[in-house]
């Protein structure tokens, strides 16, 4: 039989018994698919790296790659000025970027530099014309984050960033992101230094007070108590020039931060500065709230309501109606002193109907009415 002659045919009878017998026009090549398929398991997909074997590295590679050359800078040295600023503007360009993996890079940069390496690095920072790469970075938000991680790792290289901030004090300090860079050195540093910021904190302390972003940083320092080396010496210099301040609108805040956080001694010498411009104060926004917190202590209310008391019945009354005064008036109506408070109250006694007639000057109307009727 022609089936039977067949040798290939033959031997698949002879490897599977109970192969069915395929028909005459089967070509060879479907069999041998067949009994490969019934004894060998299909192969496994293809690994994932040959998928992507042919294309582009990623991005976090390259960002590898310039970390390493970054890297391989910062500990060499022998640059020459060319590759200096090839160095700086890498690690500037790291320090300031926004991705968010970048913090993780810079990281790994700064913990691969060993002592000498990181001084290096710090005194590369700061020592180029005009402190020109410590500023670039200390005024951005990031790069302002990841300048604070540096300070306090080595005395020797926070020799190179105090200097720098030194150097540039009052631009450092009125700057939104580079004053917490001065700030976190002000934690950080060794006492020598500290002290060396204390001394330009006292200093510049009535033209940073009036700087909406200096204020921000004497008003942290305030009310941190580990800046208790600098804050207490800062009571005494805000209270000596608090009618400079309390009339700016940003000073205004730091007086009152003061108020809150100093000592009774403070309060009572910020009381006899402000003498004689309770009246005007009282009418600002930031005055009155000044005046308020005199108002809470025994020892200075008397100051306030006295002046209250000696001024003009028609400026009196101003206050009263006007926007931020009647506060002033309303709390000086409930001073702790009972004399003070009805001497006042008498004052106002014939113009009780007056007020009542303003809104801003309704709750004072009221108390009025309150305090007359328990006379």
């Amino acid at each position: 039989m022609a089936n039977g002659n067949n040798p290939f045919s033959m031997s698949i009878k002879q490897e599977n018994p109970t192969t069915p017998r395929e028909t005459p026009t089967a070509s060879p090549f479907s069999m041998t698919i067949k009994q490969e398929n019934t004894t060998v398991p299909p192969p496994p997909p293809p690994r994932r790296e040959t998928l992507t074997a042919s294309h582009p590295p990623k991005e976090a590679d390259l960002a590898d790659d310039k970390a390493q050359s970054l890297l391989n800078s910062l500990r060499s040295t022998s640059l020459t000025p060319q590759e200096t600023e090839t160095c700086m503007r890498s690690l500037t360009n790291l320090m300031t970027s926004s991705e968010d993996e970048v913090d993780a890079l810079f990281q790994e940069v700064i913990s691969k530099l060993n002592g000498s390496e990181f001084l290096r690095m710090a005194a590369l920072l700061t020592t180029k014309s005009e402190d020109r790469y410590f500023l670039e970075i200390a005024r951005t938000k990031n790069g302002s984050i990841r300048l604070q991680k540096l300070l306090g790792r080595s005395d020797d290289a926070d020799v190179f960033f105090a200097v720098a901030i030194l150097r540039n004090f009052f631009t450092v300090m009125t700057d939104e992101h580079a004053s917490h860079v001065a700030t976190q050195g002000m934690r950080v540093f060794d006492i020598k230094k500290k002290y060396a910021m204390r001394d330009q904190i006292l200093n510049y302390a009535v033209l940073l007070g009036c700087d909406q972003y200096g204020s921000i940083a004497l008003s942290a320092i305030i009310r941190d108590v580990s800046f208790i080396y600098c804050s207490m010496a800062l009571y005494d210099v805000v209270a000596s020039k608090a009618r400079l301040l309390s009339y700016n609108r940003y000073g205004s805040v730091v007086v009152q931060h003061v108020l809150i956080y100093c000592s009774l001694h403070s309060t009572y010498n910020i009381g006899l500065s402000l003498r004689g411009h309770y009246v005007e104060l009282s009418s600002t926004e930031g005055g009155r709230c000044i005046v308020e917190k005199l108002l809470d202590t025994r020892e200075t209310e008397v100051f306030v309501v006295e002046e209250l008391l000696e001024c003009e019945i028609g400026k009196l009354l101003r206050l009263a109606t006007s926007e931020y005064g009647h506060f002033v008036v309303e709390k000086a109506l409930r001073v702790t002193r009972v004399d003070l408070c009805r001497g006042l109250a008498n004052k106002l006694k014939p113009f009780l109907h007056l007020l009542s007639t303003f809104p801003r000057s309704a709750t004072i109307a009221a108390i009025l009415g309150s305090l007359l009727q328990t006379s």
